[in-house]
This record gives C-alpha cells, sequence and structure tokens, in this order.
C-alpha cells in the first residue's frame, strides 16, 4: 500500500488571500472575501476600484459595517421573523432556477436552424402590415357633409381639425380632432386590436387615398350618418429580415424551452414529494385591505 500523501503546503498566494481583516466575534473577513466581493461588480465599478484606493478601503469598510448589521440584527432574531424568511425562500427559488434553468442554456445558445425554421413558420409574426391614420367628421346629412368639404376646399379659415371639434356627432373623436388613430385595411386601429375598430367605409375610402391632406366624402355611414374624411398619416408595410428577428426568436425559444423543463421539473417534484392539496379549502381564504398586506410582526428585542 502508499502512503497517503500529506496535503500540499499553501501556496503564496493563498496565504495573501487567507490574511484577515476583521475579526468580528467568531467570525472573519479576509483579503479573499474582500477580493471576491470587488471580482463580483460589474467591470465599470472595478475599474474605479483599481484607479482608487481609498475605494478599496471604503468596499472593506462596508463589508465589516453589513457583518456587523448581520450580528445585531442575528442577536435580536431577526433571522426568524416571517418577512426574513419568506425572503430568503424567494431567494433560494430564484438561484435555483437561475442556476439550473438560466445559466445552463442562455438565448444566445439556440441553434441557428431553430431561428430559420420559426421566422419560416410564422411569417405574420414578423410583417406589420399597410397601416393609414385619418380623422373624420360625422355629421347627420349628405347636404352637411357636401357642404363641410365644400367649406374645406375653399374657405382656408378652418381647419379640419378645428371643424371636427366644432361640428363632428361622433363623441369619442371630436374632442382629438376627429383623429381616428392609425389602422388596417380591415379597420383596426393599432394598439386596440382587441376592441378598437372603425367602420368599415372609413377605412376603405383612407385606404384609397394616394397622398396625406387628400378628402374623401361624403361617406354614406348608414342610419342617416354621413361623414367626411382626411387622410393624415401612411406608414408602409414592413417586413423584419431574419437577421433583424432572430434575437427576438432566439429570447422566445430560450423562454419556451426554459418554461418546458420547469414544467417537467415541477412534475417530477409532484410525483416525488406527492403534496396533499385540499383545493376546497380556499374558499375561507380571506384577503387583508391593501393597506394591511405585507405587514409583519416584528421580532421583541
Amino acid at each position: 500500500m502508499h502512503a497517503l500523501a500529506e496535503d500540499a503546503p499553501p501556496t503564496a498566494d493563498e496565504t495573501r488571500r487567507a490574511k484577515v481583516f476583521a475579526s468580528i466575534g467568531d467570525t472573519t473577513i479576509t483579503v479573499g472575501d474582500i477580493e471576491d466581493t470587488i471580482a463580483s461588480r460589474p467591470p465599470y465599478s472595478r475599474q474605479r476600484l483599481a484607479a482608487d484606493p481609498s475605494l478599496i478601503k471604503a468596499t472593506a469598510d462596508a463589508q465589516l459595517e453589513n457583518e456587523l448589521f448581520y450580528q445585531g440584527a442575528e442577536k435580536l432574531g431577526y433571522g426568524d421573523d416571517p418577512v426574513v424568511q419568506r425572503f430568503v425562500n424567494q431567494t433560494l427559488v430564484k438561484v435555483f432556477v437561475r442556476e439550473e434553468f438560466e445559466e445552463t442554456v442562455t438565448p444566445d445558445e439556440v441553434p441557428a436552424a431553430d431561428v430559420a425554421r420559426y421566422y419560416e413558420e410564422n411569417p405574420e409574426e414578423f410583417r406589420r402590415p399597410e397601416l393609414r391614420r385619418a380623422r373624420h367628421i360625422l355629421v347627420g346629412s349628405k347636404a352637411e357633409a357636401e357642404a363641410i368639404l365644400k367649406s374645406l376646399k375653399t374657405d382656408k379659415t378652418k381647419t379640419f381639425r378645428s371643424l371636427a371639434k366644432e361640428r363632428s356627432l361622433d363623441t369619442e373623436t371630436n374632442v382629438r380632432g376627429g383623429d381616428l388613430l392609425y389602422f388596417t385595411a380591415d379597420g383596426n386601429v393599432v394598439g386596440r386590436e382587441a376592441s378598437g375598430t372603425i367602420d368599415a367605409t372609413l377605412a376603405k375610402a383612407a385606404f384609397s387615398l394616394s397622398e396625406t391632406g387628400d378628402l374623401a366624402g361624403p361617406l354614406d355611414l348608414g342610419d342617416g350618418k354621413w361623414s367626411v374624411l382626411e387622410l393624415t398619416g401612411l406608414r408602409p408595410e414592413r417586413v423584419q429580415s431574419l437577421e433583424q428577428s432572430s434575437a427576438r426568436i432566439r429570447r422566445k425559444l430560450w423562454r419556451t424551452e426554459r418554461e418546458g423543463a420547469l414544467e417537467v421539473l415541477i412534475t417530477e417534484l409532484r410525483a416525488e414529494v406527492k403534496p396533499e392539496v385540499y383545493a376546497e379549502r380556499m374558499d375561507a381564504i380571506v384577503l387583508a385591505p391593501a393597506a394591511e398586506r405585507g405587514k409583519g410582526k416584528q421580532p421583541s428585542p
């Protein structure tokens, strides 16, 4: 049998890092601890420290003060405070997710072939259709619409915007001078896709005009309502290239992969731990008023 080799003596660098900067009870802060704190800082912060030795001492003093605060809090029982415990538990979960899922595979590591495939299979996601912006004046008769249209063409003392505020029966748009905002050819208002649409006749008229400032009307909107419309904005169709879209696609595919891995883990943990859940007891939950939520009981000195 061979004799076990003795532990190698510490190197000069290990000896240097082990030098104690401060002792607080049973805890020590070494030169290595301070170096590790500095190493965790962003590059620009490390550059500042390297250029000014006084900042290194300030960092070491701050680390000492932090340990004093920690030991003072421990002595008063803050380590057992529910708020602290909840924060520790949340931090534990965040670190676990980051280390096991977010840092094992990064968005930059998503294969280029997967990015290209997603781009080819989802073309509408990278296409913005042609958009138009217009404003209109809604009135109660064709004759009134004709008179307004004639006035706009011959009398330059009144702007479309001012006439819309004065004459338009459309209470939603007259306050903003008849502005219909940007919309697609089928009348969907940008940013209000779930609820914002404009009359199909107005959308068709706007897309039939060629230059901003062009007028259309009188437009029959039905039910005795007529409109005069002015084109105020043009945005051509825009298609993002694969190169322009790749970073966004990588992040999306990475998030999808990450969420899938987390779901697999949750399923495995459920099978292993077998939690007992009594969903019907959720009916007993009473929510405190918003001002009282989050208040934790502080420990007694």
